[in-house]
């Protein structure tokens, strides 16, 4: 079994649907059919139950544990014969949220790419979950994940922690909170917010599937609380202009107010920022490698320019000792 083969076989296995895996690959599926037919005769095995759905034989599960094992060795070796060159070149697969590639990936391509010119690199927007499958699979080689599960060949560094924050119209406070305005922005600007000083206020949420969302419907759940909702989207940036919109108030990462210290993001002068509740609104955000698998130094490298980037980040949200109004 050559290398792709191997390849061929393992994506099938994992897609189990011979359209979607010849997408992947990039071929037809006649040639993928060929591929596999051709393996199970060098082999003398049947490792696909055909019908009445796709899924793997006993002998078929057996080849995923030996195949993924020949690609990890494959991968070890270009590691080793990539770093015997001072000029290598190579590639890396490297897995990031969306959002995080538009505030982050330009400050780590630029420390990176200047030190190590030849290498190409592909950039895989995803989400932690996923990703904790695809750096198992080998299609990944690091991914920047938040609150990222452990498994024993996976090394999971702490990158920075973060409090989900909240985007509130001065407009909004005026006319749902007319009395109590002030103690709200007292409250806020001092010590943060908890889900039930906005039970009263229209709520810009993120789709279910959102992880902030998640933890914000725990919180809801936990109090009791019912949010007066009056849009969900799955595009930060919409509810980030709706808020500034006066539309209602939005629940955001803070890689938002280091968008607008960097000068690459602003928002009306009349519109407050404010922390929530850490004990319930803190999210991990980890730079994930595989502790199993030898990466050349230019995946170090890499590690080094996420690593810097995040602890510039770090040390600009600790500059903001209260969040501006």
């Amino acid at each position: 079994m050559n290398i792709k083969t191997c390849q061929y076989f393992l994506t099938l296995a994992e897609e189990l649907n011979f359209t979607r895996a010849s997408e992947i690959l990039h071929v037809t599926q006649q040639s993928l059919s060929g591929s596999i037919h051709r393996l199970e005769e060098e082999y003398g095995v049947e490792l696909f139950q055909r019908k009445p759905t796709l899924k793997l034989t006993p002998a078929g599960e057996t080849m995923v544990f030996y195949a993924r094992q020949i690609l990890k060795n494959e991968s070890r070796m270009q590691a080793a014969f990539a770093d015997l060159s001072a000029n290598c070149s190579g590639h890396l697969d490297l897995g990031m949220s969306r959002q995080r590639i538009q505030v982050f990936f330009p400050g780590i391509w630029e420390r990176y790419h200047r030190l190590y010119p030849n290498i190409s690199l592909n950039l895989h927007q995803s989400y932690t979950l996923k990703m904790a499958d695809e750096i198992q699979n080998g299609k990944l080689d690091l991914f920047v994940g938040v609150d990222v599960p452990t498994a024993s060949n996976l090394t999971v560094t702490p990158l920075a922690s973060e409090n989900i924050c909240c985007l509130i119209h001065d407009r909004i406070l005026r006319e749902y909170l007319p009395e109590s305005r002030e103690q709200f922005l007292e409250k806020g600007h001092r010590q943060g917010l908890d889900i039930t000083d906005l039970k009263d206020l229209p709520i810009l949420l993120l789709s279910p599937d959102n992880r902030i969302r998640r933890v914000l419907d725990r919180a809801y759940e936990s109090r009791g609380i019912m949010p007066k909702t009056v849009l969900e989207a799955s595009d930060q940036s919409i509810l980030y202009q709706l808020a500034c919109e006066a539309q209602g108030a939005a629940f955001l990462p803070p890689m938002i107010l280091f968008d607008r210290k960097t000068g690459r993001l602003s928002w009306p002068d009349d519109c407050h920022y404010f922390r929530m509740d850490q004990t319930f609104s803190k999210i991990d955000i980890s730079l994930v490698t595989r502790n199993d698998l030898v990466l050349p130094h230019y995946a170090n490298g890499m590690k080094k320019a996420i690593m810097q980037e995040f602890h510039s980040y770090t040390m600009a949200m600790r500059q903001i000792s209260h969040f501006p109004t």
